[in-house]
């Protein structure tokens, strides 16, 4: 009995009747022959055969009967956080809104609540890092106050925790992410949200932020770290920040710490005068500008972020478009990534786990690709290859 079969559906023990193809150059492979081994399988792919016919009398192995009901994929833990941290994100967004409104009217501060926000996004970091964090980069510009000093947050614990701080130090640092830009509530909505470049006047109006979110935290009964970091997040290493140019370690660590992290979520965020960066982009920058920050803060930093995050898109040196599913273990530069997607053929193709690391690997990394034109593709279903 003659039947036709994909070449996927091709097994060891099955018995090749027909190709009905005829530019084969491969001479270890042909008609009417029996496969014995899966890289002459691998052959037959490479030679671009789809279909093939096979005899079930002369196979040792039948073809498995097609089922017409689809096999369920389950969502990988990234996806199934990114809906928590999409909770999370919604739940706490309503909240900074709430004190950043206080604030606006003149009223103290109320701080209560803010500790259980830090702990849900630090209990979000630590079950998945990479989601909430991907999540928070596609603030829209109505959000992004709010967003960024979630953000914030959420990259202060991260780095907090590659830099091997206890759990009372990153709780600090976080909810010193929380409410680092809390001064903003002073500046008026029109500076604040300029769509252009602001003028002399306007940007010195927007540099009392500091001064006026930590005298803020001090009317609020807020400890001494938090009001630092408030004050003293736009300080650089080199003593050319503000308010007060401080230089080097006069600077506290957890005010490093927040130099960084409140530089990277603005320069990889939307806004209406400018396009977001690719963390690749922002790393690239960051690391180049002397003296703004602390160089060991700053190297740990991408270190504990990379640089292409888990679950942002790539483009291969392949021509293939590829999803980050892990860090890579030798470099940053080489992650293990799924690729998707032909930019040749222009269509999806089935997902190829790649270690761009290993030494046998010739693919690479060429750029990063916008996640905002791939919204349509099913990431969960290139993910899930990760658990297969």
């Amino acid at each position: 009995m003659i039947k036709e079969i994909t070449v996927d559906e091709l097994r060891p023990g099955m018995f090749i009747h027909k190709l009905e193809v005829w530019w084969l150059k491969d001479k270890r492979i042909r008609n009417q022959m029996l496969i014995t081994d899966p890289r002459q399988i691998a052959m037959l792919r490479n030679e671009g055969i789809q279909q093939l016919w096979i005899d079930l009398n002369r196979s040792v192995q039948i073809p498995a009967a097609k089922t017409s009901v689809k096999k369920r994929v389950a969502r990988s833990p990234f996806f199934q956080e990114l809906d928590r941290a999409q909770q999370i994100f919604q739940q706490g967004k309503s909240q900074v809104m709430a004190l950043f409104n206080e604030a606006r009217l003149g009223h103290h501060l109320n701080l209560a609540g803010t500790l259980d926000l830090v702990d849900e996004i630090a209990g979000s970091i630590r079950r998945e890092p990479s989601a909430l964090l991907s999540l928070a980069r596609l603030k829209s510009h109505d959000d992004y106050t709010w967003l960024h000093s979630m953000a914030v947050c959420g990259l202060m614990i991260t780095l907090a925790q590659k830099m091997g701080l206890d759990e009372k130090q990153v709780q600090r640092v976080g909810m010193g992410g929380l409410l680092h830009d809390v001064g903003k509530a002073a500046v008026p909505l029109a500076i604040l949200n300029k769509p252009g470049k602001l003028s002399d006047e306007e940007f010195e109006i927007m540099r009392q932020h500091p001064v006026i979110g930590a005298q803020m935290l001090i009317q609020a009964g807020a400890d001494g770290d938090l009001q630092d970091i408030a004050l003293h997040h736009h300080e650089k290493y080199d003593g050319s920040g503000y308010p007060h140019q401080l230089q080097g370690e006069a600077i506290s660590l957890y005010s490093r710490m927040a130099a960084v992290c409140d530089v990277y979520d603005a320069l990889t965020s939307t806004r209406v005068y400018r396009k977001g960066w690719t963390p690749a982009e922002a790393m690239h920058n960051m690391l180049s500008w002397r003296g703004h920050f602390d160089n060991q803060v700053l190297h740990t930093f991408v270190r504990a972020i990379g640089i292409y995050p888990v679950g942002s898109l790539v483009r291969l040196a392949s021509g293939r478009v590829a999803l980050v599913v892990k860090a890579g273990e030798r470099s940053l530069l080489r992650p293990v990534v799924h690729a998707f997607w032909s930019l040749h053929a222009q269509r999806e193709v089935k997902p190829e786990r790649i270690d761009l690391g290993d030494s046998f690997c010739t693919d690479s990394i060429i750029g990063a690709e916008e996640s905002q034109l791939w919204i349509h593709a099913d990431l969960n279903r290139v993910w899930a290859l990760e658990s297969a």
